[in-house]
């Protein structure tokens, strides 16, 4: 067991799951919202309409407070690709309940992991995961943006056949209980068309009536910590990681009668990342550095139906990172694919929230 879980974090096993520290993440939130606010400052300023969309390709539901439940099917591995063997871990995480709870162009979500007799109901098999999963996302005009905070405890090898000789299906998988990840992610980008609403396919605080597609370029911060902290392990290892990428993709929904349609989105990034590593024994410390650069890509294809009250769909979606050890020949790899299953409804909001909301950007 200790020599895979060094094997593990020498090789940086795909330490490269998650995302951006909180300061970086306040900052990005302070500097939307003094974009927001001073396009409303300068709009008053002017005298300008308030902005509107195309109400021929969007209907917008700005006095509504939107809820949506989903049940999420996460498949996240770190993978560590040597001249050898390959590592991969996996949460234990087959079911996951996100909600989201949208107003405007602001939506909240979390994420809670169940255990019962019929989810997630295999801890003797992958061992136990805890997650703590807190976001938000924005869509102001032509502005979009996403941040959120991650806390995962508890991975099992998922390759595990290929240490045991003789293990099978059903049998324990390696499990590593100790191993915490924190992650934080920001991103802004911007919407080349403003007769496509991104919030349509991922808050539904609005709704798409007609075809439209668009450009969109963005950028990405990540920070995260990957820490082992196995009682039994020989030498534990901790890794501060921070990438930042840019990436230009492009989106295109197509709608059929106003209330049926489907979404398919594509974007490549490259970047830049360095790590921070320390691994710790009882007889020695040590620390060094590693950077490069990374390439990520990530697609999402789902359909769904969205109507002025009701709204559900189903969504697949993908990212995949790469980056090399150094200058090694080694390579880590994060794949992340996940099924979304949501359904929701939009009620009108209460009184202190649309006060609330008209006291700070009207």
């Amino acid at each position: 067991m200790a020599y895979i879980l060094n094997s593990i974090f020498y090789c940086r096993a795909g330490y490269m799951r998650y995302l951006l520290k909180q300061s970086i993440g306040c900052l990005f939130l302070s500097v939307l919202l003094s974009i927001v606010c001073t396009g409303r400052a300068s709009a008053q300023k002017t005298e300008k309409p308030k902005y509107r969309p195309d109400s021929t390709y969007i209907e917008t539901f700005d006095d509504w407070f939107v809820i949506k439940p989903s049940i999420t099917n996460t498949a996240e591995a770190l993978v560590a690709k040597t001249a050898g063997y390959n590592i991969v871990l996996q949460p234990n995480t087959f079911e996951v309940i996100r909600t989201y709870f949208s107003y405007q162009f602001i939506s909240f979500y979390f994420d809670y992991l169940p255990h019962s007799a019929i989810t997630n109901n295999d801890d003797d098999e992958k061992g136990k995961t805890r997650l703590f999963t807190l976001g938000t996302t924005l869509n102001h005009r032509q502005w979009f943006g996403d941040l959120a905070y991650t806390k995962t405890k508890g991975y099992y090898v998922a390759n595990t056949n290929t240490f045991r000789t003789g293990w099978k299906e059903g049998d324990p998988y390696i499990q590593i209980p100790d191993l915490h990840v924190t992650s934080y992610n920001a991103s802004i980008g911007y919407n080349t068309n403003k007769r496509l609403s991104l919030a349509a396919a991922v808050s539904q605080t609005e709704r798409q009536l007609k075809s439209a597609g668009a450009f969109l370029p963005k950028i990405s911060l990540r920070y995260y910590i990957i820490d082992d902290r196995s009682p039994q392990a020989s030498v534990n290892e901790k890794s501060n990681n921070i990438q930042a990428l840019l990436g230009a993709g492009y989106q295109y929904t197509l709608v059929f009668n106003r209330a049926i349609y489907m979404v398919g989105a594509f974007t490549p990034a490259f970047g830049y990342i360095h790590t921070r590593v320390k691994q710790r024994s009882d007889a020695e410390f040590l620390s060094f550095s590693q950077k490069g650069p990374i390439y990520q890509w990530d697609g999402k294809f789902g359909f769904g139906y969205n109507s002025h009250r009701f709204f559900a769909g189903s969504y697949l979606t993908a990212t995949s990172a790469k980056y090399a050890q150094g200058l090694t020949s080694a390579e880590n790899q994060n794949v992340d694919v996940f099924l979304q299953v949501f359904i929701g409804f939009r009620l009108k909001a209460p009184k202190f929230i649309s006060n609330s909301y008209k006291k700070i950007f009207d």
